[in-house]
């Protein structure tokens, strides 16, 4: 009778901690051109990377670059890189609008929605937080004013998850 409770309980635990175990999955690799040159997202890894997914059209997308550009600033002396990538089909489009902009992070375009569509992107804009080991941490689809706070806090803190691991 002890032997079955015993393999019980070493059944239920190890259960529970393959269960209480995050694992995150890792994100898809990205090769694109940008203003500053090729950059892949596996050249990135031991850096958090904020990748934002956007389009002209979109009227969220023109107002998350201001906040964009404020993090940038704000942690730039901290291994972290934004990377913007563009979903119009006419580049003018898009260059139109960024030339309004000061731009501190690289720029890609994406017209034929390749990598959106391995980022399963579903939404404008689309943004996504890979962590330092190039794992996929959080997805956000829209920008709202009042979740601008939240999302520098999280930064904050996967910030610090690298300079504590």
């Amino acid at each position: 009778m002890k032997k079955i409770s015993f393999n019980s309980l070493l059944t239920l635990l190890l259960f529970l901690s393959n269960s209480v175990r995050s694992e995150y999955p890792a994100a898809p690799e990205l090769k694109l051109s940008t203003q500053y040159g090729v950059i892949e997202l596996s050249g990135l890894k031991g850096k958090l990377v904020y990748i934002d997914f956007w389009a002209s059209w979109c009227r969220p997308c023109k107002k998350s670059f201001p906040w964009m550009i404020a993090m940038k600033d704000k942690f730039k002396n901290q291994p972290f890189e934004i990377i913007a990538i563009n979903l119009d089909r006419d580049k003018t489009l898009a260059d139109e609008f960024l030339s309004s902009q000061a731009i501190n992070f690289p720029v890609a375009f994406d017209p034929e929605a390749k990598i959106a569509n391995e980022f399963s992107v579903k939404g404008m804009p689309s943004s996504y937080l890979i962590d330092h080991k190039g794992r996929l941490r959080l997805r956000y689809t829209g920008f709202w004013n009042k979740s601008k706070n939240e999302k520098e806090e999280t930064i904050r803190n996967l910030l610090k998850a690298i300079k504590n691991p």
